[in-house]
């Protein structure tokens, strides 16, 4: 358990609550409840009761919905009823049900529940099977290297989530060529989850490939498969027949990549499970990123705006993955660190995927999960910085002052 940070007096003021946590990074305010929120190295959340003075527990509905969704089945819809439910459902209703009016409205319409709920139900002519949507769980990339390779794309591609496999074992990546056969730089990449896709296109998109490499920089977007419905018709010939599925063979597929699935996703439902040295060394749960070679100090004594302008960029830059409480710049800290605070874990997680090997002003970024332990300086920090905090805070403020001076001459 994590020592608690100082606690402001019972019923006090905003402001001093402010001032008590100001100087721990694992507190941060959140907006939508308007309380403090303290984040301890065991994975759990505390919120500051202003009433009582005291810290108390609070759970993330939030969290536990996207755990939910995250280790949900394709296709299967939670709401409804287990099949032998149904079937005593179907049974009971079976006489009404034939003639299509047995569950009507009294207008002489049958329910829509009625026409979905079992095979007994007659339907109407628009009801095909061959209309009924299915998830599109792929991604189209361009602009690859022609000499990309298979393992590079599963390497880069699987940090979204766990890739599809065909009945051989080898992922579903379809690599395209010209008619030559060189590899023309565009794929194919199956997912296994729906929500893959939407990661792949926050984080991969316009990246690179190869991390430091600005000529591999990839388009990524989902895949348009509207066109091989109507493919048939144009041409004027006869329909493909339907390729034959081994149910058994599928059920076996889908059952391996659910598990998986399991061992990819670690407790926050993200990521490549970590070893245990990794767990206690970042919680997985953690909201805080830590951001460094950001910039250099001798660029902030040049230019007092620097400060701001860095932590409304970062801001701006990881708003795209999720919801940012706050943003400290550490203007002591000769490796030039930021910290990103997010409203939930899985944003963090994100971000240390699409900023770490980054390069910024020349620098390639680190970019790791906040462990509970580290500790930054910055000017006004209080004990973090050592002696001459106020005189340094003091003489930044005149240099900004002489800076806004200067700009009015």
């Amino acid at each position: 358990m994590s020592s608690l940070p100082p606690s402001a007096a019972a019923g006090s003021s905003a402001e001093a609550q402010a001032a008590a946590f100001a100087d721990d990074p694992r507190v941060y305010f959140n907006k939508s409840t308007n309380t403090w929120r303290l984040e301890q190295d065991d994975e759990t959340e505390l919120e500051y009761d202003s009433v009582k003075g005291a810290w108390v527990p609070v759970l993330d509905e939030d969290l536990l919905k996207r755990q939910q969704a995250a280790y949900s089945v394709a296709g299967v819809d939670e709401e409804t009823p287990a099949a032998p439910v149904l079937k005593r459902e179907n049974k009971k209703r079976k006489v009404e049900d034939y003639t299509g009016y047995g569950n009507g409205n009294g207008n002489g319409e049958a329910s829509s529940s009625s026409a979905a709920a079992g095979p007994s139900a007659k339907r109407g002519k628009s009801d095909k099977p061959g209309e009924r949507k299915s998830k599109n769980t792929a991604v189209y990339v361009t602009g690859l290297p022609t000499d990309t390779e298979p393992d590079e794309l599963v390497e880069r591609f699987s940090k979204c989530g766990v890739i599809e496999e065909d009945d051989s074992g080898d992922p579903k990546i379809k690599m395209y060529a010209r008619e030559d056969g060189s590899f023309n730089g565009e794929a194919l990449i199956v997912y296994f989850k729906e929500d893959s896709v939407i990661l792949a296109l926050n984080l991969l998109d316009e990246a690179e490939l190869r991390l430091g490499q600005p000529s591999t920089v990839m388009k990524v977007a989902k895949a348009d498969f509207s066109h091989k419905g109507s493919s048939s018709t144009h041409g004027g010939g006869q329909h493909q027949p339907r390729k034959t599925i081994d149910k058994k063979a599928a059920t076996r597929r889908i059952g391996k990549m659910q598990r998986k699935l399991e061992e990819w996703g670690d407790d926050d439902g993200f990521g490549p499970q970590p070893d245990p040295s990794d767990r206690l060394a970042a919680p997985s749960q953690s909201r805080v990123v830590v951001l460094k070679h950001m910039f250099k100090l001798e660029d902030l004594e040049k230019d007092a705006t620097l400060l701001l302008d860095l932590k409304e960029d970062v801001r701006e830059e990881c708003s795209n993955l999720g919801e940012v409480t706050n943003v400290t710049l550490y203007d002591n800290e000769p490796d030039g660190v930021i910290t990103v605070k997010f409203r939930d874990p899985v944003s963090a997680a994100a971000c240390v995927i699409k900023m770490n090997g980054r390069y910024f002003d020349g620098q390639r970024v680190i970019a790791e999960l906040y462990t509970g332990r580290q500790r930054f300086k910055r000017t006004g920090g209080g004990d973090e910085i050592g002696e001459g905090g106020d005189e340094e805070e003091k003489r930044r403020l005149e240099q900004f002052s002489q800076w806004l001076m200067d700009e009015g001459e």
